[in-house]
């Protein structure tokens, strides 16, 4: 039996995973998604968490206001303010998409 080495398994996994990302927008583009889209939106809200996710969801909802079925796509988001006391977070997120025409 061949032992293995690390370096071997770490080549090995590297090699499925690159497969896999190399196939992923071509399984996507088979479905008709095939317009990407995206759009750039800013949340608040008084927890971090809070204006993290109302900054996600308004440029999400921009994405959508086109009209056309989208996958989920990939968010951006970066912190834009803090309030002193942290009762006020700020966010501009940014979306992307590809979607059916």
């Amino acid at each position: 039996m061949q032992k293995i080495t690390w370096l071997r398994r770490l080549g090995l996994v590297s090699a499925v995973v690159a497969a896999g990302l190399a196939t992923t927008p071509v399984a996507a583009h088979a479905d008709g998604y095939d317009t990407p889209r995206s759009a750039t939106a800013v949340g608040a809200g008084s927890t971090y968490a809070a204006g993290f996710a109302a900054a996600e969801q308004r440029a999400r909802a921009a994405v959508l206001a086109v009209g056309h079925d989208c996958a989920p796509g990939t968010y951006h988001t970066l912190l834009t303010y803090a309030s002193p006391g942290g009762g006020t977070w700020v966010f501009q997120s940014t979306h992307h998409a590809m979607c059916a025409d």
